[in-house]
């Protein structure tokens, strides 16, 4: 491994473990540390009721908030390591359909590796989004003064400070390795008209993208029952719509380059059989014998074959996947607000 390479890429390249372990020891790290001064301070008593079920309503709030924003930072680096993982994949699966004169080493060198500057600059970026939204959510200039919050709500501003870096990184990660996806699909990938198979690793990537995003649109819908909290919901609503438009990109970007191979090779076919088809026209008003073997039923019939060919290597079966995967937030947010009853319920 070269010097320098970036953390996030040697775990997705070699993690210990699953990313789903990698995940798991993540979320158990920080659940620890939180539990562990939430106990020191003294605040679970506020939070879960003492003797004389005295609790606080506010600190409830910012618990719950912590726990759900400990699942985002824990799920973000893993779900960086499974798109970098497929990517690999995706190239491996497309080797037997690249042109000859396509260098297979190279591509499967850089799949699943992005540049280390361009991922450290995304999450700076990431970092000044997430700088911005206690400032939004507390509609005050004191949000960063950390001496005047609770412990909940510091260990919330690092958390989202946190999250801000992993986001940047991993929404990187996916326009970078779909965008080289979809030149590998434009430029290398042989096109059959009669079987578009060989583009199914590249929607299989896209399915995988959009996925992880979903992933990380419902875990930011558990925050949608907090609606007493000022400003959140209106963060949470703003970026599941980005999420949601970033899941539609992430399934059709790597399919972009395999739509324009598509055709482009359909274009030259319909332009070769209008043009056999003119022959065959001006040989039959002629009454001589056409001077290809194809007959006007033959081209006919062969035109209409090309022209239904989908421009979007896109089955029902996918599309309806990725429909069902859109579904998930519902089915979190409808979770969180059932939690939050059954919490309401214990705690009264």
């Amino acid at each position: 491994m070269q010097t320098g390479t970036p953390l996030t890429q040697r775990l997705a390249e070699k993690p210990p473990g699953s990313p789903l372990r990698l995940a798991f020891a993540i979320a158990g790290a920080l659940f620890a540390v939180f539990f562990a001064l939430e106990a020191i301070f003294g605040r679970l008593a506020l939070v879960f009721g003492d003797s004389s079920d005295h609790w606080d309503l506010e600190a409830q709030i910012n618990f719950r908030l912590a726990l759900v924003m400990i699942l985002l930072v824990a799920y973000l680096p893993a779900a960086y390591a499974i798109g970098a993982r497929g990517a690999r994949r995706t190239v491996e699966e497309l080797l037997p359909f690249l042109r000859a004169r396509s260098d297979a080493s190279q591509l499967t060198a850089n799949s699943g590796r992005f540049d280390p500057v361009r991922l450290r600059r995304a999450g700076w970026i990431g970092v000044a989004y997430g700088f911005v939204i206690p400032l939004w959510t507390d509609r005050s200039i004191g949000a960063w003064f950390l001496w005047r919050h609770s412990i909940e709500a510091i260990f919330q501003r690092g958390l989202v400070l946190m999250i801000g870096w992993f986001v940047g990184r991993f929404l990187y990660s996916v326009w970078a390795e779909s965008r080289r996806l979809s030149q590998i699909g434009r430029d290398e990938v042989r096109v059959d008209l009669l079987d578009l198979r060989c583009f199914a690793p590249l929607t299989r990537q896209g399915l995988r993208y959009a996925l992880l995003v979903v992933g990380m649109i419902s875990i930011l819908a558990l925050n949608l029952f907090e609606y007493d909290k000022p400003g959140l919901l209106t963060v949470v609503v703003v970026a599941d719509a980005l999420a949601l438009a970033a899941a539609a990109t992430a399934l059709l970007l790597p399919l972009r380059g395999a739509r324009q191979a598509i055709s482009t090779a359909k274009r030259s076919e319909l332009d070769w059989c209008d043009s056999e088809l003119r022959r065959a026209r001006a040989a039959l008003t002629s009454q001589s014998p056409p001077s290809t073997t194809a007959t006007l039923a033959d081209l006919v019939a062969w035109r209409g074959v090309v022209g239904a060919v989908p421009e979007w290597p896109l089955d029902a079966p996918t599309l309806r996947r990725f429909v069902l995967y859109l579904a998930i937030p519902i089915g979190s947010w409808l979770g969180g607000a059932l939690v939050e009853r059954i919490v309401d319920l214990v705690l009264r």
